[in-house]
């Protein structure tokens, strides 16, 4: 398998977030692993779906399981480092060698690794096939743009800005026009948009912060703008 990413979408780059926490020992650790789950788990769910290797079992439960594995592992991010590849696509060759684990370790009737084969994903080449990596990109934008809904979400509702977030999400997201929603709010239009301008900053501030975690753009809003278009593709 050849991995056809468009060389646009995410630049080849280490991430100083994860650096900085690899630094911090344990608890770092922790927070590039919760990070690594929250924003990987769908897209590996869509890669698996892509695959030959859907019989292995329910793909959250296979994907729960990498996680477990290589995320357990001390030097996982440190090869990745070493490696030269986006975080993206080290995270899925590594999947591509569990799944490859697990199945000679079905075939056996053992658990993955226990009888000391296992695949090392420095090796860099992929095993599949299948070549579902378009879909894994707009899956993996859908996700960091859902998971920064999320956060902008919770951001708003600390401050007190709950319907700055409603006008946002109901006129971006939804596609209402702000005449309907303002009336259904109770707000005046022109302050519905003001409103909607603070929440928008809110969403595009998370934006950021999760894309620093993967990438390190000079152009972080140009990155946004691919991001988003590849969101709204799927």
């Amino acid at each position: 398998m050849t991995h056809s990413v468009r060389p646009d979408v995410f630049p080849a780059t280490m991430s100083d977030w994860i650096n900085d926490r690899l630094v911090l020992g344990p608890e770092g650790r922790r927070d590039i692993n919760r990070h690594v789950m929250t924003v990987y788990a769908w897209p590996l769910r869509v890669y698996f779906l892509g695959t030959r290797d859907r019989w292995l079992g329910e793909p959250d439960d296979v994907v729960q399981g990498f996680f477990a594995d290589r995320l357990a592992k001390p030097n996982f991010f440190a090869d990745w480092q070493s490696s030269g590849l986006r975080l993206r696509h080290w995270i899925i060759n590594a999947f591509c060698f569990y799944l490859k684990e697990v199945k000679r370790a079905r075939m056996r009737g053992s658990a993955p690794g226990a009888a000391g084969e296992v695949f090392d994903e420095r090796e860099n080449g992929p095993v599949e096939d299948a070549d579902p990596m378009d879909a894994v990109d707009r899956a993996y934008a859908v996700s960091v743009v859902r998971e920064a809904l999320r956060r902008a979400g919770l951001d708003c509702e600390a401050q007190g800005l709950a319907p700055h977030w409603a006008v946002f999400v109901g006129h971006f997201c939804q596609g209402h026009g702000y005449a309907e929603l303002c009336q259904r709010l109770g707000l005046d239009p022109a302050r519905g948009v003001v409103m909607a301008r603070t929440a928008k900053k809110k969403f595009q501030a998370a934006l950021h912060d999760i894309l620093s975690r993967d990438l390190h753009c000079t152009d972080v809003e140009s990155e946004i703008r691919v991001l988003l278009g590849a969101a709204a593709a799927e």
